[in-house]
């Protein structure tokens, strides 16, 4: 796993390398617990729902994800296997918004202070799954407002089932939605937080992480190496 994890951070600067204590990981979870409990709320879905977010995972959702990406995988499966065209295609647009801020946060970790990137980006990825959290909740429900992906059209409450209705029913797991949904939301809240926190710990540990590691002190010509055979 560090491994993997060093490869997108070959720098170590995400929060998988803080300097980390057992009572931080337990607020960071209790508050993120909380965010999700309490996500229809207004406090919540202005910070995880507001118009500086939504802009660019509409577009992305709509424009890049189902018009471009959706519509390739579509058209290329049409003849062949349709249904999984059509799945992917639907899949497609919260797949695509959530997966630009994560290439973007992975492209700022291959960079030297790339670290100064992460708060506001895995901000941004928080909003993505809390998005898909929202509409997963109410894809049995269908209870939500639509807009379709040509940005004209709009749907009245129940009138349109969203993606996750179609996601969700294609696999079997309409009936599981609440539970898909609470972890989209729980993992949306926790980035939030991971998102606040990293911003604090880069702010308060500046001077550490501008100088880096202190180096392993060198020896000098006098130094010999012990003589295990003869202490």
């Amino acid at each position: 796993m560090k491994k993997i994890i060093t490869w997108f951070d070959p720098h170590q600067q995400s929060f998988f390398f803080f300097r980390w204590n057992v009572w931080a990981i337990i607020l960071i979870l209790i508050i993120s617990a909380l965010l999700t409990y309490y996500w229809k709320s207004s406090f919540v879905s202005t910070l995880l729902n507001n118009i500086f977010v939504y802009a660019p995972n509409y577009l992305t959702h709509e424009m890049l994800g189902h018009n471009l990406v959706g519509n390739i995988f579509y058209r290329a499966l049409y003849s062949s296997h349709r249904e999984l065209g059509a799945w992917i295609a639907t899949l497609a647009g919260n797949g695509v918004e959530t997966l630009i801020p994560f290439i973007a946060a992975c492209l700022a970790l291959n960079l030297e202070g790339g670290r100064w990137a992460m708060p506001p980006l895995l901000y941004w990825l928080a909003s993505t799954f809390y998005g898909a959290g929202e509409y997963a909740a109410d894809a049995r429900a269908c209870s939500l407002p639509l807009t379709s992906s040509d940005m004209l059209t709009t749907y009245k409450p129940g009138e349109r089932c969203g993606d996750w209705h179609d996601i969700l029913g294609a696999i079997g797991w309409l009936e599981y939605d609440q539970i898909v949904a609470y972890t989209f939301l729980f993992i949306g809240s926790l980035l939030f937080v991971l998102a606040l926190y990293s911003a604090w710990y880069y702010w308060t540990h500046s001077d550490f992480l501008s100088s880096g590691p202190d180096p392993l002190p060198k020896p000098d010509d006098s130094w010999q190496p012990p003589n295990i055979y003869n202490p």
